[in-house]
């Protein structure tokens, strides 16, 4: 089966060059940008509804079930067609499918503005979901062409932050647009919020085209000198790492991987869909400062990520910084189910969640790229996410269901916690880096 990756890698016996990170640090320069950008604004598209329920919620009659239904169901076809979107990326190349994302997911979000009933709201989520399908793995089959194993913590980092950082952005902004816009032309603040955001998703689209290379042999910034030294570097990854198709994407490895996936993302959203509702419930009640303080767990994240992509580079045991991550949420996720109603100690909790979660993403990345490359690296990477990202449609249709029931999200957030603490239970039980690199080459 033709592969994206196997199109950047040539067969050779050589080790990675020891002195090669100038060249990679200019390529992440030439890439990730553009994929950030891209990235927040998905992001800021998948999430926005957290704060939109301030309003919408109302505005459209919708209970607390209703709305996690709403906010998961984006899973759903996000699931369906995870596995068939990287296979398209494989075939056609990320510009492509990464303006056709944009395109989709952007115009989806602008018609979200004009939704009038819970089942108008459920089907354009499905289609932001279907949209985006593909995004999250194919940039990890992406940077698989461009970055060697030795340096994939810190740059998966690099771009990851991106998340804690649209993060971040997204509350104030909410915020800002929701009550300052409120009722202006005859249209809701949240109905705003969807136009605006989705408006500047479709913005992008031309600057994916003419800016992001399909593959390595595009890249006109690079030498031929240059173009072989990264194709040498990934091929040396790629020998150490499983290529086969289905039999490696269902090996027990894997579906261990995917198993901790989901239940670190299971408090991911969790918190990421009702964070606005906790501060709220905390009893802060003006839109804006719900917003603002938001944003408060996500930028200590930014700088959290970088910290632990670089260290786990450093040491080359993964596995631990993975552990340690899920310990933190799991105690961030306690904390803040206890002190539910203390808007500091909440937003401490909070905090703990997000470096936890967030951090950990990098690092997991990381870890499934020694383990898969060629055909296994295009379907693996789409199983692993979409399986994982499940949680997003059983996390706050959960915690949903028992907020109806029990009037409070103290029983949800509990379980988000226990299932923090099982991924790392299943990481120290079952999964194993061994460092292969020496100082000199994370340097």
């Amino acid at each position: 089966m033709r592969n994206a990756i196997s199109q950047a890698v040539v067969a050779h016996t050589a080790t990675p060059a020891k002195d090669s990170w100038p060249l990679y640090s200019r390529i992440a320069w030439k890439l990730i940008p553009i994929i950030f950008l891209v990235q927040i604004f998905g992001f800021l598209d998948r999430a926005n509804v957290g704060f939109a329920k301030l309003q919408m919620q109302h505005d459209l009659g919708l209970s607390n079930a209703a709305y996690g239904l709403g906010a998961g169901i984006f899973f759903i076809g996000y699931f369906v067609f995870e596995i068939p979107s990287n296979l398209l990326l494989d075939r056609m190349g990320a510009k492509l499918l990464f303006a056709r994302t944009l395109l989709v997911w952007g115009l989806a979000t602008i018609a979200m503005a004009f939704a009038k009933n819970d089942l108008q709201f459920y089907g354009l989520r499905f289609i932001i979901g279907v949209a985006e399908a593909g995004f999250a793995p194919g940039t990890q089959l992406y940077l698989s062409q461009w970055f060697p194993g030795k340096y994939r913590g810190r740059i998966n980092s690099a771009f990851l932050i991106s998340l804690p950082i649209g993060l971040a952005l997204g509350g104030p902004i909410a915020g800002l647009v929701m009550s300052t816009l409120h009722l202006t032309s005859g249209y809701a603040g949240w109905q705003w919020l969807f136009f605006i955001e989705g408006a500047v998703s479709v913005a992008l689209v031309p600057l994916v085209l003419r800016l992001l290379p399909n593959r390595l042999q595009d890249a006109r910034w690079l030498n031929n000198d240059e173009k072989r030294i990264v194709a040498e570097d990934v091929a040396h990854l790629a020998r150490q790492a499983e290529s086969r198709h289905w039999s490696a994407t269902l090996s027990p490895m894997v579906l261990c991987l995917t198993t901790i996936y989901f239940l670190v993302l299971a408090g991911n959203y969790g918190i990421g869909f009702w964070l606005p509702q906790i501060i709220r419930n905390s009893g802060v009640a003006h839109t804006m400062d719900v917003g603002l303080l938001s944003a408060v767990p996500y930028i200590f994240t930014v700088f959290a990520m970088l910290v632990i992509g670089k260290l786990s580079d450093r040491s080359g045991d993964r596995a631990r910084y993975l552990v340690l991550c899920s310990l933190l949420s799991a105690i961030g996720l306690a904390v803040t189910a206890i002190w539910i109603r203390d808007t500091a100690i909440g937003l401490a909790g909070m905090t703990l969640v997000a470096i936890g979660i967030l951090g950990s993403i990098p690092v997991f990345w990381a870890v499934v790229a020694r383990r898969l490359t060629g055909a296994a690296a295009v379907v693996g990477f789409a199983f692993i996410n979409s399986i994982g990202n499940l949680a997003g449609f059983v996390s706050p249709f959960a915690i949903g269901i028992i907020t109806d029931r029990t009037g409070t999200q103290i029983s949800g957030l509990y379980t988000l916690s226990a299932m923090s603490l099982l991924s790392a239970i299943l990481l120290i039980l079952f999964v194993r880096e061994r460092r292969t690199l020496t100082d000199e080459d994370t340097k």
